[in-house]
């Protein structure tokens, strides 16, 4: 089992976990003094580790080996305009977690109809991905920013949108750079033209109209394929 541990370091011989993670280990988990226990960091370091004091509030483990992961040598990166159900977001950074994704950048276009973000529940929703899916960095996630200002600061990517032209299939993408997913009202032909000139190429992601979670999983899914 896998646990989380933000603040631990190569240099530990030891470590207590937090409380939050010491009851699901010893209260949830039933885990005693002798029994291995695995600990992540989020930023590539992995521990091996034995329980020495089975406390459900501040359980102790010894390390008894430390490993640092390099990180992934392509940087998957989505700018996606924020769904307007909250679940459907909480559910696409679960998957797109699992599946590697690096960096998650939020972006408010002129069709948004949500322009906000519940931080903290976004956050335990990527340890438990990360967790289950056996990784060794977090996702990281910005806070929104409006559509202008993310192209300004990250020229040259992708672009999907519902709109008739010329596309690329997402298949043929060629380099991890930032793929643009809009709102459900999509993105409007004006910031479809703004991120073209700042040297976006418009995609097709599939022959049928997605969701904007599920056409950001979608491109999540071509981008491991890079």
């Amino acid at each position: 089992m896998i646990f989380y541990a933000p603040d631990c370091t190569m240099q530990y011989s030891e470590y207590t976990l937090s409380e939050l993670e010491s009851k699901h280990c010893i209260k949830v988990l039933r885990k005693v003094n002798g029994d291995k226990i695995e600990l992540v960091n989020g930023i590539g370091g992995q521990f091996e580790c034995k329980i020495i004091d089975d406390h459900y509030k501040k359980c102790k483990v010894k390390i008894m080996k430390r490993t640092h992961h390099e990180p992934a040598k392509r940087a998957l990166h989505i700018a996606m305009a924020i769904p307007k159900s909250s679940e459907r977001l909480e559910w696409f950074l679960e998957k797109a977690t699992e599946l590697g994704l690096t960096r998650l950048s939020l972006i408010n276009c002129t069709n948004s109809e949500r322009k906000t973000i519940n931080r903290k529940r976004l956050e335990k929703i990527i340890v438990s991905a990360l967790k289950q899916s056996k990784r060794f960095y977090l996702t990281e996630i910005e806070e929104p920013i409006p559509f202008m200002k993310f192209i300004e600061n990250e020229p040259d990517g992708y672009i999907g949108h519902c709109y008739e032209a010329n596309k690329t299939h997402a298949k043929s993408i060629s380099k991890a750079t930032p793929i643009l997913i809009g709102p459900e009202g999509d993105f409007t032909i004006k910031e479809v033209e703004e991120a073209k000139s700042s040297g976006y190429i418009e995609i097709e992601l599939s022959e049928n109209r997605l969701r904007t979670e599920t056409a950001a999983l979608c491109a999540v899914f071509y981008l491991t394929n890079v």
